[in-house]
């Protein structure tokens, strides 16, 4: 999701709550009518068991459309649509998402922006006042199973290897801004929320303003982008309270939080786990950390990006990731071995890919790159939502599928997706 940047903050305006309109209508000796639960779930009969065609399904969120689009990978088509949001009046910003499909759910959390929005996908992203809400919805039907309360602007989410834990970063800038004399008070909060009950069961301070997050192999790390730190936040979840240790990419704290040099934003988990990959929004640079080691890897620091980098995609074999880039739309496959060579690139035009922001290793065997379009006050100078497949072995398009309004992320299920 994504820009970095925060504007200048402005107090949300509350809608009128639903009892003091209803009692409104009472006093008018209008008849009283009481509404079910909004749960915002798609039209249509509820049934027990999604249908998953053989070449797999993509599940991609459109962050200023409120809905989920179901891609039907192999035969290039959406198949539908789905409402997810559970503020009917208000933007809903459903971001990156998550799957279980043993269970057969999906989650997300909901961002909801300030009240002013300028221009761009992302672009009131951290300026918020307002909770955000973590969801969960049946891949089924759509319909809402439940939600738990967060804080303000949620970015990423990452599930525990179990699927029993859900972990939830916030991009909060405006808690950075509005405490810039009380370091503690400017961090953001990790949240941990039980899936099955959809409860909070801890809030953990980490660090600045924190954004993508992965889960270790064996469930007992949190690593997140610490992107006002300049720095890598790792959080143990062994003992009896969790631990929190950051790791600064250039080795100390940075002058300011609220300008930082480098700005990490996005993070990956390498295939074998033994990798998490940082992706810098400022500075335009990628570098590994050696879970191992528990340290940076600089001979795997790349030189500068054409644009910010944002969320990779791996080879089956860890070998080479596909990273997509905004400021100059691209996709570049660079090598993981140390040096970082890149190996192939792409550069597209705003008719193939605006703002490319995920990249993510299909089912079928190919990439999918999620691009976040154009969304402009004249309908002239708008460019839909894409997902793009492309070829693993020279990334040209296969298939290119039309979305919702800034799309954030595609998960898969299906075709062997795990």
């Amino acid at each position: 999701m994504n820009r970095p940047d925060a504007p200048p903050m402005k107090s949300p305006v509350a809608p009128l709550p639903l009892a003091l309109a209803l009692a409104a209508l009472a006093g008018c000796g209008e008849e009283r009518v009481v509404y079910d639960r909004l749960d915002a779930g798609a039209w249509g009969p509820r049934c027990a068991d999604p249908s998953v065609p053989d070449g797999g399904v993509g599940y991609v969120t459109n962050s200023l459309m409120n809905s989920v689009s179901v891609l039907d990978l192999a035969a290039g088509a959406v198949r539908g649509t789905h409402p997810v949001g559970v503020g009917p009046l208000a933007e809903n910003g459903p971001h990156h998402l998550a799957l279980d499909l043993a269970r057969g759910v999906f989650y997300s959390p909901l961002s909801f922006p300030a009240a002013a929005i300028p221009a761009g996908p992302h672009a009131e992203h951290g300026s918020s006042a307002t909770p955000g809400v973590f969801i969960k919805r049946s891949l089924c039907d759509f319909r809402l199973l439940g939600q738990a309360d967060l804080d303000p602007n949620p970015g990423d989410l990452a599930l525990s290897p179990d699927r029993r834990t859900a972990y939830v970063s916030h991009f909060d800038l405006l808690r950075a801004q509005n405490n810039r004399d009380d370091p503690e008070r400017q961090r953001s909060n990790l949240i941990v929320i039980d899936t099955a009950t959809m409860t909070r069961t801890a809030t953990i301070p980490v660090c600045v303003a924190a954004h993508g997050m992965v889960v270790s192999r064996d469930g007992r790390t949190v690593f997140m982008a610490c992107y006002g730190d300049d720095a890598l936040g790792v959080v143990s979840l062994d003992g009896p309270r969790p631990t929190v240790r950051l790791v600064y990419i250039n080795g100390t704290p940075p002058a300011n939080v609220t300008n930082p040099a480098y700005g990490p934003y996005s993070l990956a988990l390498s295939p074998d786990g033994a990798s998490v990959w940082v992706g810098c929004a400022v500075a335009n640079v990628l570098v590994a950390y050696d879970v191992a080691a528990g340290a940076l890897d600089l001979t795997r620091l790349s030189r500068r990006l054409p644009g910010k980098a944002w969320f990779p995609g791996f080879s089956p074999d860890g070998s080479t990731m596909v990273v997509p880039t905004q400021g100059r739309d691209s996709v570049a496959r660079v090598s993981t071995a140390p040096g970082l060579a890149l190996l192939d690139q792409r550069y597209f035009t705003p008719e193939e890919c605006t703002l490319p922001h995920q990249v993510s290793y299909g089912p079928d065997g190919l990439y999918y790159l999620v691009c976040e379009g154009r969304h402009a006050t004249d309908p002239a100078r708008s460019l839909p939502g894409t997902v793009l497949a492309l070829h693993p072995d020279d990334l040209r398009t296969v298939r290119s599928f039309t979305v919702g309004v800034f799309p954030d992320a595609i998960a898969f299920a299906g075709g062997g997706a795990r």
